[in-house]
């Protein structure tokens, strides 16, 4: 029976080669795009689940109280993790974590400045998946100057030798002893390093505050099996009461492996990356279910042309589910030949999808039981749910009526497709309305005024003993008239770290507790870097107090103080007493996600991490080849590496981009999809009226007016497409912004546009059938049927 329904599928194939090629090639696409998203989002969800111990690994985060708003974060105190370990039993084991930030590597002749060295306690490797192809994991960090380093850093230093006991120069200052190599960390890993050193060399040089109070570190424990989550963390906040009575701070357990897709920081809590996972879940349903629509839309529209065969097989002795039976066959036929050419698609476009989603999924994934699983089983369904409609419809028919050739395709049949035409372009304008409401916010982030000049502004960082050359470096800057400005700070302005610093100022309610940036500067930092001042003046050598004595602040600690003016006003912060000199202009010190929080910067003029130097617009490669020389020159042993401030905001925003970019590709997709489907609907409603075209134009109307009457039932149809898309992407879109404290508005002009293009594309796509059958010849069309 099946190889009958294989058999009449592939002649049904051939015989409408026109009709089966817009069907193969929808379902195809669609579930190309299904497929890419379906890889992008198993990755998504497999971030972490690597690890042997993952059920039991938790990230000890913290809920800071100030004042009654809550700021979450997920640094902790440097000794927590052991007295954790000691204090509460259902806690088996616990690491610390810390990143060293960019240092400078030394083998022989090779030096490199690396990011990615990691300081963590022996237990790391016991509770992490994290295998060492040479050494022993259990004794590789037990001496504090050893080294575990990865396969790629590896060859990057040694090529072809044994790494083992070789030695690595740190800064210039320490010298490390290799004593294992770790296979590469996976890219579905949340922490991402390539080499690790003994947490207890940062207390043997004293790189570390064992105070409580100082959260600086991740601290990950493992619970015993079957341990409850709540009542540990009952017994955490217990620990915490203990320990620092007065404090502001609750303790949680966070499970490690949701971290990728949950984590959040700051005021408020959001969803993280998980809602990128929902979004394009729902994006890959919605261009599957145009796809579908396409080739419902298309069965039942040639209906008619195959009643007389429902009607031969039911005189013959075929039943109802017989019919249903092959009509469903056909179509997981049908979707399974366009999944053939959806593998070739998702094969060739995999590079340039890896580009536009940032990952580095590989055509291996295709080796994955549970993607082909996925694979075979949306494939199933789509055939199912694309071949349901048309299953049920076709095997309803009477045999007597069919025979007698008194069937038509009915009124019901075409209010059911003209349905399936208005969901599917609501579908695809909800799609363009969303990419172009991203793209728009994109734009509104790049180009709203965050407070200060971050163009022709590079920085460069002060590490290790470099720190110590900044004021010499600054000297030999200046004296270029090239060089518009050199100043130096701890922070960048893009990124300035809070402190709850028992900040106070006269008339000050002692329970209020606020948290406040904190950047130490250097002279000419206000002018360098383009900040604003509404109030007072900047840092200046003419006041010898500046130095110890002397704030900055922006307005939002102006208005928390209350005051119509505050320069002058008494204001003690991180331990240092003073007078604020000036209040400057707001600016945005992190992404736009955020609100701008209140700021004060004080004075340390040496010694700074970061220097900031403006350059001409007009000279920038001569420029940077004179700072890099004059570098050289002041820290000859060290490599130059600098970037533009303006950088910064584009990584903020890189998953945003992403997302546009994905939105805008599946959303040219989505349309093209349902303009295939058009193009083969308004081919078969031609096709259907050929008669009555010939009659009115033998009677008089014109090719325009043919033209006209074929377009004008596409054209309601998309326009109501639109009225209902309007008020959901309306909706939906307003919630995505709330993610962000700055935001566009959702212009009237959007949806108008994006109306007028619908209009147009289907106009477009319906128009050459319309044509085609307005110019042909009444004489022909009268002898039709």
């Amino acid at each position: 029976m099946f190889k009958n329904y294989i058999k009449i599928a592939f002649r049904n194939i051939r015989k409408h080669k026109g009709y089966s090629f817009i069907n193969i090639a929808g379902l195809a696409i669609g579930l190309a795009c299904c497929l890419l998203i379906l890889v992008w989002v198993l990755d998504e969800l497999s971030y972490d689940k690597f690890h042997e111990n993952s059920p039991y690994l938790y990230r000890v985060e913290e809920n800071q109280n100030y004042s009654g708003r809550i700021y979450h974060v997920t640094v902790t105190p440097y000794p927590l993790a052991p007295a954790l370990k000691a204090d509460i039993p259902e806690i088996i084991d616990a690491t610390r974590y810390v990143g060293l930030g960019s240092q400078l590597l030394r083998h022989g002749e090779k030096v490199f400045f690396e990011s990615g060295i990691r300081a963590v306690d022996p237990s790391f490797f016991r509770m992490f998946t994290f295998p060492l192809v040479k050494g022993d994991s259990s004794t590789a960090l037990e001496d504090p100057f050893s080294l575990v380093v990865s396969e790629d850093m590896a060859e990057k230093y040694f090529g072809e030798e044994d790494p083992i006991g070789k030695v690595f120069s740190i800064n210039n200052r320490y010298d490390f002893k290799v004593t294992g190599v770790m296979k590469n960390v996976p890219n579905n890993s949340y922490l991402q390093f390539d080499m690790v050193i003994p947490y207890e060399l940062l207390k043997r040089v004293g790189a570390v505050n064992e105070s409580m109070g100082s959260n600086s570190i991740l601290t990950v424990v493992q619970l015993q099996k079957g341990a409850s989550v709540q009542q540990v963390n009952d017994k955490i906040r217990g620990f915490i009461k203990k320990h620092v009575p007065d404090t502001v701070t609750e303790l949680e357990l966070a499970l490690y492996s949701r971290i990728h897709l949950h984590q959040y920081f700051g005021y408020g809590r959001d969803m993280g990356q998980i809602k990128y996972v929902y979004i394009f879940s729902v994006i890959a349903l919605f261009v599957l279910l145009i796809a579908c629509i396409n080739f419902m839309n298309l069965s039942t529209a040639r209906s008619a042309n195959r009643a007389r065969e429902v009607g031969v097989r039911k005189v013959v002795g075929a039943l109802k589910g017989h019919i249903i039976r092959q009509f469903y066959g056909e179509s997981v036929i049908y979707a399974f030949i366009a999944l053939v050419f959806a593998i070739i698609m998702v094969v060739l476009l995999m590079p340039a999808f890896n580009n536009l989603s940032g990952k580095e999924l590989s055509l291996g994934i295709l080796g994955n039981w549970q993607i082909l699983a996925g694979f075979f089983g949306i494939t199933l369904f789509t055939g199912l749910v694309a071949g349901s409609y048309p299953a049920l419809f076709l095997s309803a028919f009477q045999p007597v009526r069919v025979i007698k050739g008194s069937l038509k395709s009915g009124a019901g049949s075409s209010l059911f497709r003209r349905v399936l035409v208005v969901i599917q372009f609501a579908l695809s304008i909800f799609l363009i309305i969303g990419t172009v409401v991203v793209y728009n916010q994109l734009h509104y982030m790049k180009n709203r005024e965050i407070g200060y000049d971050k163009e022709h502004l590079i920085y460069i960082p002060m590490r290790g003993q470099t720190s110590g050359s900044y004021s010499a470096f600054k000297d030999a800057l200046v004296r270029d008239p090239r060089i518009l400005g050199v100043s130096g700070a701890t922070h960048r302005p893009s990124n300035i770290g809070s402190n709850s610093g028992g900040a106070d100022w006269d008339g000050k309610d002692p329970e209020q507790v606020v948290l406040i940036g904190i950047s130490s500067v250097d002279y000419d930092y206000i002018k360098t870097v383009g900040i604003k001042m509404v109030e007072g003046r900047s840092f200046s050598k003419d006041y010898a107090t500046d130095k110890t004595e002397a704030f900055i602040v922006n307005e939002e600690v102006a208005k928390l103080m209350g005051k119509e003016s505050v320069v002058g006003e008494r204001f003690s912060f991180v331990g240092r007493e003073g007078k604020i000199i000036g209040v400057m202009k707001n600016f945005h010190y992190h992404s736009l996600r955020n609100e701008i929080e209140p700021l004060a910067i004080n004075m340390r003029p040496s010694g700074l991490p970061y220097t900031f130097i403006r350059i001409p617009p007009e000279d920038i490669s001569a420029t940077l080849v004179f700072v890099e020389k004059t570098w050289q020159s002041v820290v000859p042993n060290f490599p130059f590496e600098y970037r533009f401030l303006n950088e910064d905001f584009e990584r903020y925003y890189r998953s945003e981009e992403r997302m546009g970019g994905l939105l805008k590709y599946f959303s040219i997709l989505a349309v093209f999809i349902a303009c295939l489907g058009l193009f083969g609907l308004a081919s078969f409603t031609a096709e259907q009226r050929t008669k009555e075209i010939g009659i009115r134009k033998v009677l008089g109307a014109s090719a325009p007016q043919i033209t006209l009457l074929l377009c004008r039932e596409f054209f309601v149809l998309v326009l109501l497409a639109n009225i209902i898309s309007w008020p959901v992407a309306y909706f939906i879109m307003r919630n995505w912004l709330q993610d962000f404290a700055y935001r566009t508005g959702q212009s009237v002009i959007t949806f108008v546009l994006t109306m007028v293009l619908a209009l147009l594309i289907a106009l477009l796509t319906v128009s050459f059938q319309a044509v085609k059958a307005a110019v042909a010849n009444p004489v022909n069309a009268l002898k039709y049927e």
